[in-house]
C-alpha cells in the first residue's frame, strides 16, 4: 500500500508512533505532527538545503570548539507525547542521541532553527516558535533568505520567547546560554548567482 494511500485511509487522530512508521513520501514531503493532527510540508529546495548546510556546519564547529555536551543535525524528529516536529537544524543533548535514534526528546533539544521559504512562513513565524515556546525549548532562531539571508535570535522567557538579536553578517551569538558560535550569515547562498535562490520549503 503506498504511503499516500495509507494517510488518506488513515481514520482519527494520529500518534507519533504512527507518523514515525509511514513510509518516505514520494516527492520528499516532511511529516510532522500537533496533537493528532498531521501536518505535510513541501520537499525544501536547494538554496534551503544549502544554506541549512552551512549554518549547521557553524554550529558544529561552535560546539566541538567548546567541547559543548550537544549534537548538531539538520532535519532530524522532534517529539514529545503528542507532537512531532523536523526543524531544519537541531541543537540537542548528546546523551539524548545514539547511532538507532529516530526522534530526540523535545526536552533534550537545546536550539531548534527554522529556514523560512513562501511555503511555510505562517508556521515559521508564528505557530512553530508558539508550540517550541510551549515545550521549554531554550533557544529558538528563525532563517529568513530574502530579501537577504538574515538570523533573528530567540531565547525564552516566562514560556514565550523574546526577539533578542538580528544577525546579517559575522556576529558571535550565545546558543541557549550553553556556548557560543560565530556565525557568518554573508556566506549563506553566496555562490547563487542573483536571483538564482530557491527558496523551497
Amino acid at each position: 500500500m503506498s504511503t499516500a494511500r495509507h494517510i488518506e485511509d488513515h481514520a482519527g487522530l494520529w500518534t507519533v508512533d504512527e507518523v514515525l512508521a509511514l513510509d518516505e513520501h514520494p516527492t520528499g514531503n516532511r511529516y510532522e505532527l500537533v496533537d493528532g493532527a498531521l501536518i505535510m510540508s513541501p520537499a525544501p529546495g536547494w538554496a534551503h538545503q544549502d544554506a541549512s548546510r552551512t549554518l549547521a556546519n557553524q554550529l558544529d564547529r561552535a560546539v566541538r570548539a567548546a567541547e559543548a555536551p550537544f549534537r548538531v543535525a539538520e532535519a532530524v524528529n522532534v517529539r514529545s507525547e503528542s507532537r512531532l516536529f523536523v526543524p531544519d537544524v537541531v541543537v540537542a543533548d548528546r546523551a539524548a542521541v545514539r547511532r538507532d535514534t529516530t526522534a530526540v526528546p523535545m526536552e533534550a533539544a537545546l536550539l531548534l532553527v527554522e529556514i523560512v521559504s513562501p511555503f511555510n512562513t505562517t508556521q515559521d513565524r508564528i505557530l512553530k516558535p508558539a508550540l517550541y515556546a510551549q515545550a521549554g525549548i531554550p533557544a529558538y532562531w528563525r532563517l529568513e533568505l530574502e530579501p537577504e539571508p538574515h538570523l533573528v535570535v530567540h531565547e525564552l522567557c516566562d514560556n514565550t520567547y523574546r526577539e533578542v538579536l538580528t544577525v546579517k553578517g559575522r556576529q558571535t551569538v550565545q546558543v541557549g546560554g550553553a556556548f557560543t558560535a560565530e556565525l557568518d550569515l554573508g556566506v549563506l547562498l553566496a555562490d547563487f548567482e542573483d536571483g538564482d535562490s530557491d527558496g523551497g520549503a
